[in-house]
């Protein structure tokens, strides 16, 4: 409670602000918050202008500014202006932060996935999953490389097809545009298997397949079922974007 003076102890100040007596004494010794007073017998009394400085402090140490940052700002005159800078700033790192927790927590939900369907996990295969997860995003822009450009034949095979119907009146036009569409298709497929590589899940290496190969195997949208020339299971292999580095 507020004494008759409104003056607090260390403990008392503690108390009111809901911190411990411990955090009170760090402020104290990191400058940020000093006493109002100190008696002959070293003891530290506290007013009203302290506890309204102690609450300043622990709102914007819960917004993660550190010591230094809060020193100065209470140092300085223009503390408005100082604040707006330095709240902008936390602002964007804690923005970056927040994405960075969001990927790590997609991560960890994808591996509980994973592990929940195997009765155990070597440490090859926890490298696939880091690999994997590691992979995802540069996979997914490949993906979606790939159907746009699938559309973009699509269509473009169509508007070839109404022009030859219209123009020409001739069906033997159609003989030309078909197999045209064919070839930039297999030229496409072609052009995308360069961009993508294996993961065997018997041996954990990375290979790459021919393209026979690619174009004949079953698939399911994230592996393809591929003999590995290192261990030569034939097993399905995990698809990976190839590094851009490579």
């Amino acid at each position: 409670m507020v004494t008759e003076m409104s003056t607090f102890s260390t403990g008392e100040l503690a108390k009111e602000a809901e911190v411990s007596i411990r955090t009170v004494q760090y402020y104290d010794q990191r400058g940020i918050l000093t006493p109002s007073k100190v008696t002959e017998g070293g003891r530290r009394i506290y007013h009203e202008s302290d506890l309204e400085r102690l609450k300043v402090i622990c709102f914007l140490r819960d917004l993660d500014f550190s010591i230094n940052q809060i020193k100065n700002l209470l140092q300085e005159e223009n503390r408005e202006q100082v604040l707006e800078l330095l709240l902008t700033d936390q602002i964007e790192s804690l923005e970056k932060s927040s994405k960075e927790i969001e990927v790590k927590l997609k991560r960890a939900r994808h591996l509980q996935k994973v592990t929940a369907k195997r009765n155990q996990l070597s440490l090859d295969d926890l490298s696939d999953i880091s690999h994997l997860m590691e992979n995802q995003k540069s996979w997914h822009h490949l993906q979606w490389r790939i159907y746009g450009s699938i559309v973009l034949i699509s269509l473009l095979y169509l508007v070839s097809l109404l022009i030859v119907s219209y123009y020409f009146k001739d069906p033997r036009g159609l003989f030309i545009v078909c197999p045209a569409f064919v070839i930039v298709v297999n030229l496409l497929v072609l052009h995308y298997r360069k961009q993508f590589e294996y993961l065997c899940p018997n041996c954990h290496k990375i290979f790459d397949p021919s393209f026979k190969e690619f174009s004949l195997a079953s698939h399911t949208p994230r592996t393809r079922k591929l003999t590995c020339p290192h261990c030569h299971m034939k097993a399905y292999c995990l698809e990976l974007a190839k590094s851009q580095t490579k």
